[in-house]
């Protein structure tokens, strides 16, 4: 079901009213049975898919401080595929709204799962999506790192639906299988070498600029021998500087078992590239998957919820990749001469091919495009005004950007580039104007506008540099072998 008919209907289940109070006021009242038997019958009966996730992640998630961005189905699948052990104990660190755990219920609905989330705003989602399915186990609204709980709550399984109870006292968990998508590259508070806990102990304790390899040792000091344990990780991670200590430890121990490249765009909100990092004892090699062109692409429609009349009725269509079953099948099938460095396409030689490319005045199209689309919507902003709102480097890149290098290029191809100005800064105490052709959604949605704004024009210089590396590679052979030609 499409995005805003999905939520428009769910509400009908659960009352007019702010989303999370909705959910939780129907989780805990006498009608709760009826509201989870309405959203069965509302997704029919399609139980494997986080449908309320897309609600959550489009209107409620916090992408800036808790950079919040939830598991992609296919993702999910890989890793539930990635730690099937036989055991019946499952662990998701970081659970978000579960869509980690979904995966894992869907191979084996007969396990006892704990998942473990810090957001109070996501954890009446993450109840509902349990007992919707009819989970036993534990959700512990804990941070992960810090250990300071704020609740715990017991489902246990009834007829058809988990029934909840607020329990004292935190279960000890120690699980088969481990999953976890935890927020990337945060800044945390280690404990002092003296101070810390079995998790730390005798171990490097990761930087405080950095919690990636800290939420991992968090969930190792909770895998039952013969266990196994998944991390969607930032790629960065396989190769920064910072973490190196944390890989050679990992390595060396023998706890890493294999590392997987993921493909680009497989997140909803973020394009950062990711890979998944499986763990278990007693691993003398380490297997490398790049699976970064092996991905399949799925269209999503979504109508537009904000702005003016004719935005409401616009259907989006959105193009996400995907992991095909196939492949995520095939996976489930030297490090230290590399300095610890885990980047799979280190260790894997690629397929030597001559590779094709689209037409030029294709590739130069979609630039014009993007750059088109980026400066529909102009600023002019005081200067000072646009450091305090975090927009003056979006400037910066304008005035830095080599438009007349890439004209050139575009002339050279028998093309033109279409560049436009997108953004103005003036010396005008508190000038802020938008020059748009729909005055409403300026005068209207100002207050939310701008980091949509903020975030389309990243979102198009990364689109943009990526058409400018493909033009790039398509030109430099040519060039190389005198195909094409520079007087």
């Amino acid at each position: 079901m499409e995005l805003s008919a999905l939520k428009i209907e769910f509400h009908k289940l659960i009352g007019d009213g702010d989303f999370i109070s909705c959910i939780r006021n129907a989780l805990f009242s006498d009608a709760k049975n009826a509201v989870q038997s309405g959203y069965v019958d509302l997704v029919n009966g399609d139980l494997e898919t986080d449908e309320l996730q897309k609600i959550f992640q489009y209107d409620y998630a916090d992408r800036k401080e808790k950079m919040q961005d939830y598991t992609p189905r296919s993702i999910a699948k890989l890793c539930a595929a990635l730690t099937e052990t036989g055991g019946g104990v499952v662990y998701d660190l970081c659970a978000g709204s579960g869509a980690l755990t979904i995966q894992k219920w869907a191979a084996n609905p007969d396990k006892t799962f704990f998942c473990e989330e810090l957001d109070e705003r996501v954890i009446p989602l993450l109840l509902f999506n349990l007992t919707v399915r009819n989970i036993s186990g534990y959700v512990i609204h804990r941070n992960a790192l810090s250990m300071e709980t704020k609740a715990v709550y017991k489902l246990s399984s009834g007829e058809r639906f988990s029934e909840i109870s607020v329990v004292d006292g935190v279960p000890r968990i120690t699980a088969d299988e481990i999953i976890s998508n935890p927020p990337y590259n945060m800044k945390w508070e280690p404990p002092a070498p003296l101070m810390a806990d079995g998790r730390f102990q005798c171990k490097p304790i990761p930087a405080a600029s950095n919690a990636n390899y800290a939420f991992v040792l968090t969930a190792l000091s909770r895998l039952r021998s013969g266990g196994k344990c998944a991390f969607v990780l930032p790629s960065g991670a396989l190769s920064s500087d910072s973490e190196k200590e944390s890989r050679e430890y990992l390595t060396e121990s023998g706890l890493i078992e294999r590392v997987i490249s993921l493909p680009e765009r497989m997140f909803e909100s973020t394009s950062i590239p990711t890979c998944v990092v499986s763990f278990s004892a007693g691993n003398s090699v380490v297997k490398m998957y790049d699976c970064r062109q092996k991905a399949e692409r799925e269209q999503r429609d979504q109508n537009g919820q904000y702005g003016g009349a004719s935005h409401q009725r616009r259907t989006y269509h959105k193009t996400v990749n995907i992991l095909p079953d196939n492949l995520i099948e095939s996976i489930c099938a030297s490090i230290k001469e590399n300095d610890y460095n885990l980047v799979p396409a280190r260790y894997i030689e690629a397929e030597r091919q001559e590779r094709s490319h689209r037409a030029y005045a294709d590739i130069m199209t979609d630039i014009n495009r993007v750059s088109r689309e980026r400066s529909v919507i102009k600023l002019t902003v005081n200067e000072k005004l646009a450091k305090s709102l975090g927009i003056y480097d979006i400037a910066q890149v304008k005035s830095e950007s080599g438009s007349d290098d890439l004209d050139r290029t575009f002339q050279f191809l028998g093309g033109h580039y279409e560049n436009r100005r997108y953004i103005t800064l003036t010396k005008n105490k508190n000038e802020f104007k938008f020059e748009n052709q729909d005055k409403e959604l300026f005068s209207s949605l100002i207050s939310f506008f701008l980091p949509m704004w903020k975030q389309h024009i990243f979102y198009l210089n990364q689109e943009e540099n990526r058409l400018l590396a493909e033009l790039r590679d398509a030109m430099l052979p040519e060039l190389m072998s005198g195909k094409l030609s520079v007087d």
